[in-house]
Parts: C-alpha cells; sequence; structure tokens
C-alpha cells in the first residue's frame, strides 16, 4: 500500500488531479498560487496579454494539481487583484465590477472543463486546455456583448473580454504544456 505522502495519481469526482502531495505542500502550494493570483494583476496591472497568460497559467496549473474546492481563491483573486488596482490607479472600476461574477464564471468554466476532460474523459491535456479556452471565451464574449448592448459597459470590453481571453488562455497552455509532459515523464522513471 502506498503513503500517503507519496506522489501518485488520483482521480476522484471534482477532486481530480494530477498529484496527491502532503498537506503541508499542498497548503504551500495554494498560498503560493492565491498570493500569486492575487498580485499579477494588482501589481502588473499591464499589458493585459502578459497579466492574462500569466494568471490562465496559475488557473491550468491549479486544475492540474489542486482539488477543485482549493482552485476557488485562484478562480476568484485574480480580479479581485484587478479591481484592487482600479480603484486605487485606473477610471473603468465601476465597469470592472459588473464583470467580476462572469470573470469568475469564465475561470471556472477552464478549470473544470481540463479536470474534467483531462482526468475523467482521458483527453489530451492540450485538447481539454483548448476547448477549455474557447468555452471561456465565448462565455466571456457572450456577457461582455450582452452587457454592453444594455449600454453597462464600453466597447472596449468587446476586444478584452473577446479574442484577448482566447490568446491569453491558449498562450498560457502552450507555455505550461511541456512542464506538465517532462514532470509525468519525471514521475514515471521515479515510479520504475
Amino acid at each position: 500500500m502506498r503513503d500517503k505522502n507519496e506522489h501518485f495519481f488520483v482521480t476522484k469526482s471534482f477532486g481530480l488531479n494530477n498529484y496527491y502531495f502532503n498537506r503541508f505542500y499542498d497548503a504551500f502550494s495554494l498560498l503560493l498560487l492565491t498570493t500569486t493570483a492575487f498580485l499579477i494583476p494588482f501589481v502588473l496591472g499591464h499589458p493585459q496579454f502578459l497579466v492574462g497568460t500569466i494568471v490562465n497559467l496559475l488557473l491550468i496549473e491549479a486544475s492540474l494539481y489542486l482539488d477543485f474546492k482549493k482552485t476557488i481563491p485562484i478562480i476568484t483573486m485574480p480580479s479581485l487583484g484587478a479591481l484592487s488596482r482600479a480603484i486605487l490607479f485606473g477610471p473603468l472600476t465601476i465597469f470592472l465590477i459588473y464583470m467580476i461574477p462572469f470573470i469568475w464564471i469564465a475561470n471556472t468554466i477552464l478549470v473544470l472543463v481540463i479536470k474534467v476532460l483531462h482526468f475523467k474523459f482521458k483527453k489530451n491535456l492540450f485538447v481539454a486546455g483548448v476547448l477549455g479556452a474557447v468555452l471561456k471565451t465565448a462565455f466571456l464574449f457572450t456577457t461582455a456583448f450582452t452587457l454592453f448592448s444594455f449600454g453597462i459597459v464600453p466597447k472596449q470590453f468587446l476586444t478584452a473580454f473577446g479574442i484577448n481571453q482566447f490568446l491569453t488562455a491558449f498562450s498560457a497552455l502552450v507555455l505550461i504544456y511541456p512542464t506538465v509532459v517532462l514532470r509525468k515523464k519525471n514521475f514515471r522513471l521515479k515510479q520504475a
């Protein structure tokens, strides 16, 4: 029987993740990812492509290595960091407030699509990530377009919550994919 502190693959309902870590490592990872998820949009702010790519990297990383309930802070913190920065430095604060719940839902879509397709249905991470990015983008663009149609958010939100969302999620996937493959390969070598 394997020791609980030993790394091994697990596949439970929304607890789907790549490895099981001991509680200290798990808590440390959660704290590090959550803090980074808040600080990147707060400290950097711009360019959106860089910030969005880093945030999506964190979301993908969390979806692979944390249980779903532990991804919730990483799902919510980037938009709260962006809102905090906007309150201090930016003029579009009021408009961002309308989008925050939808950003959380979109981030959840990305995380869950990767978890379910990659772990439960054994689809390639790249395929799962691209589909997650497409669904996240479609949801955010539809929301932004609807809010724009009612005069609630400015036209700039159509680009920010449209193609830019897909490009940042796709870029994050391209960056993280090789490291995930290497981690799995290294894990298999250690098990042999």
